[in-house]
């Protein structure tokens, strides 16, 4: 759960600098760091439009697409294809330099970043043989080892970490992903003797507003990969084999600006009290683990499609967060019994749930037993 920006400078950003390439050691490090660097600099925020079936996209998002798919072609390779979509999705497909028959592997990442804080003019600075002490920011920021949320830093001392000056994010949520993707993709291309099957990477979009899966084409690489990995998470050197469920939720009331003695619709009061009645519980600063969580994260005007804003409208985004069917049924039956009262508190309110999509299930459901194993093995530095 990305819940801060302090989260984001001190989880997403390590990982880069100490993610491992069995092919050049410390030379693909320092090639995954320049990456990195040359990748956060591109403002690629996505949009977090009120219509969930909206896919709308920055120049910033382009123009990070663009620059990976025009790399990743400086590389060559016999017979490898790499396709830039109109959605701006980049898709490498590496054939296999063996003749034994190996299960294929898509490996994927995604370009775009949180628009929930703010991320233009990103100045990365790269902190090399971390001392084991406090961080100080230029914007006034202190990442501690003594904090929770940087509590793992006490584990990467002599490491080399790269944060944001403190004003921004970093953009490494999940930059770091792209970086080692397209590094490892460098390696596999020119350096034949790397034997390998059949290797596939998507690099997505919108993935920071639940939309990722929307646009992937599942005829980009023709057959279905047998294993899909996921380059995006914040423990180095773990892998996850389960997520929590996302649903993401949108309820419009529409009021009206008459007189308060008339029938007055007043669409701000119904939807704040529509936010308070989440039990305080449910909210994610009190949940932990895999606990889960309804979080209503938005409270903005309503914007019809051709982007008018209606003063008197007020759109409510709401996140569904579980590990369990049955609390994810709990939350939806919840939801739809707290839009019941406030529609009977405020007659005169027209409340509605307007936008209610899946925007990915755990894995949990459906990996086979032999993931956890995988997962669990251990290759040697």
């Amino acid at each position: 759960m990305k819940r801060t920006v302090i989260s984001l400078l001190c989880y997403f950003c390590i990982f880069a600098c100490n993610a491992q390439i069995p092919v050049s050691g410390k030379v693909s490090q320092e090639k995954m760091l320049e990456r990195f660097l040359s990748y956060v600099k591109i403002e690629s925020q996505s949009i977090d439009e009120s219509s969930m079936t909206s896919f709308p996209m920055t120049e910033g998002q382009r123009e990070i697409a663009k620059f990976i798919y025009n790399e990743v072609k400086g590389f060559g390779g016999k017979d490898v294809k790499v396709t830039l979509s109109d959605d701006y999705y980049v898709y490498i497909d590496i054939p296999s330099n063996i003749k034994k028959n190996v299960p294929s592997v898509l490996f994927m990442a995604h370009m775009d970043v949180t628009p929930e804080v703010p991320g233009k003019g990103i100045k990365p600075i790269v902190h090399r043989n971390y001392d084991g002490g406090d961080i100080c920011l230029p914007g006034g920021i202190t990442i501690s080892p003594n904090n929770p949320q940087c509590a793992h830093l006490k584990d990467l001392t002599g490491k080399t970490i790269v944060t944001s000056d403190g004003t921004t994010l970093l953009g490494a949520d999940d930059k770091t992903g792209c970086a080692i993707l397209v590094t490892m993709v460098e390696e596999l291309i020119k350096n034949p003797k790397f034997k390998h099957g059949r290797v596939m990477v998507c690099l997505s979009q919108n993935e920071d507003i639940g939309r990722a899966a929307d646009r992937y084409d599942p005829k980009a690489f023709v057959d279905k990969p047998d294993v899909v990995v996921d380059i995006d998470g914040g423990d180095y050197g773990k892998m996850s084999i389960a997520n929590f469920t996302a649903i993401g939720q949108t309820y419009y009331f529409k009021g009206n600006d008459i007189h308060p003695a008339e029938r007055y619709a007043d669409a701000l009061a119904a939807a704040t009290y529509f936010m308070g009645l989440v039990p305080p519980e449910m909210h994610p600063s009190a949940r932990d683990g895999k606990d889960g969580y309804i979080h209503c994260y938005s409270l903005a005007k309503h914007v019809t499609p051709k982007g008018d804003t209606i003063k008197t409208d007020f759109d409510v985004k709401v996140r569904l967060r579980y590990f369990d069917k049955e609390e994810g049924a709990y939350q939806k039956q919840l939801m739809e019994e707290n839009l019941k009262k406030v529609q009977a508190a405020f007659p005169f309110v027209e409340a509605k749930k307007t936008d209610d999509k899946m925007q990915y299930e755990s894995i949990a459901y459906s990996l086979p037993d032999y993931t956890i194993t995988i997962c669990h093995y251990k290759t040697s530095s």
